[in-house]
């Protein structure tokens, strides 16, 4: 099997779970009586958990010189994690089952990327074709986890998840070797963090990425008090990877003509846009014709960033730049809004995307300082 199919494998694997879990366990704890705001504080938590065990992953993988081990490691964390939430009793053990799931997950996306990023740049394979099968595996994981908690409830989730969990460590024992050389000492971290370049890419895609965080927590408890089922929520997560994976597929012209600037502009363009809307309405027909943004407010945002990344950082310090990029950037961002969009909605309800289009707005004015960086191509030793 080749690397770059073994890698394929793997990241359908480790998508599986958010796929269960971003529309569906925000509906198990508030089935389990989770208030919106305990909501926002829980999945705030979980944020700043993977915050910080994202960088610390990406830096282990590093020093090893072989994502194989330590991606095993955390998918086994996430197992624990997710059986955890199998208790029928006690907040606490809930909380920190979610939180060590957090922990667990945080690195592997980032290993994920590094390895698939080397992978495409030795073979000349197509980054955004293997990212996909990440994407699929979300969107039918998302279709099934809609179906299973229409007909059994929100009980299903954590047992869904941890399914897809060992999945997901099975799959990173079959990992490829990529042959790098194990990175060592500080220098490289320090190397990166003063890349100017870097430094606003970690505002400008965090802000852009950040601004989903209220979309990711409460989406499906919006749409499911504005009378939509569960089987329908689903549906519209699933158009809204569809969408994602139609243009990480078939999009590498997009890709290529648009460049690092490019991708990262459209991202937050689309992502003003797309919070607006939805501020305004819940109307199934308009939902559906606003879900494809996705493509745009994620993928391009997230395509940029890998490119820019690619560019800059030499292979063997790959892990750790995508893993501070996830922890710093985006991961920050959301960790921030997790926590406000819990008050923000209880406030406000769905108007509360409002102030996600607001970040999206700041991203968009800081595109100039950006676009210089990315024109003098500052590369770290």
């Amino acid at each position: 099997m080749r690397a770059r199919t073994r890698i394929a494998l793997f990241y359908a694997a480790i998508f599986a779970a958010p796929g269960v879990t971003l529309p569906f366990l925000p509906v198990f704890l508030a089935a389990r009586g989770f208030s919106p705001q305990a909501l926002g504080l829980v999945m705030g938590a979980a944020q700043l958990a993977r915050l910080v065990a994202t960088p610390l992953g990406g830096a282990a993988a590093d020093a090893l010189g072989d994502c194989r081990l330590a991606a095993a490691a955390f998918g086994l964390g996430g197992v624990a994690g997710f059986a955890a939430m199998l208790a029928e009793e006690g907040r606490g053990l809930l909380v920190a089952g979610v939180v060590a799931i957090a922990l667990a997950s945080g690195p592997l996306f980032p290993l994920a990327d590094a390895m698939a990023l080397r992978v495409a740049r030795r073979e000349g394979a197509d980054f955004g074709r293997i990212r996909a099968a990440g994407s699929l595996s979300f969107l039918l994981a998302t279709m099934l986890s809609g179906v299973t908690v229409g007909r059994f409830g929100a009980e299903a989730v954590p047992l869904l998840a941890l399914a897809c969990s060992a999945a997901a460590f099975v799959s990173a024992l079959a990992l490829p070797n990529l042959g790098l050389s194990p990175a060592r000492g500080r220098g490289g971290v320090l190397a990166v963090l003063r890349l100017r370049g870097f430094l606003l890419l970690l505002a400008v895609s965090g802000l852009i990425q950040g601004s989903h965080a209220l979309y990711y927590a409460f989406s499906a408890i919006d749409w499911r008090l504005a009378g939509l089922s569960a089987t329908l929520v689903a549906l519209l997560w699933v158009e809204a990877v569809a969408a994602e994976i139609l243009l990480l597929t078939f999009g590498q012209r997009i890709v290529v003509r648009l460049g690092t600037l490019g991708l990262v502009a459209a991202g937050g363009a689309a992502a003003v846009l797309r919070w607006v809307l939805m501020a305004a309405t819940a109307e199934p027909i308009a939902l559906a014709l606003l879900q494809p943004l996705h493509g745009a407010t994620f993928a391009l945002t997230m395509l940029g960033a890998a490119q820019h990344i690619a560019r800059v950082v030499p292979a063997e310090r790959g892990a750790t730049a995508q893993a501070l990029h996830a922890s710093l950037g985006p991961g920050l961002a959301t960790v921030l809004f997790t926590s406000l969009s819990g008050v923000l909605y209880a406030r406000l309800g769905r108007g509360a995307y409002g102030a996600m289009s607001l970040a999206a707005v700041l991203a968009l004015v800081l595109l100039p300082p950006f676009a210089a960086c990315v024109r003098r191509r500052d590369t770290a030793p």
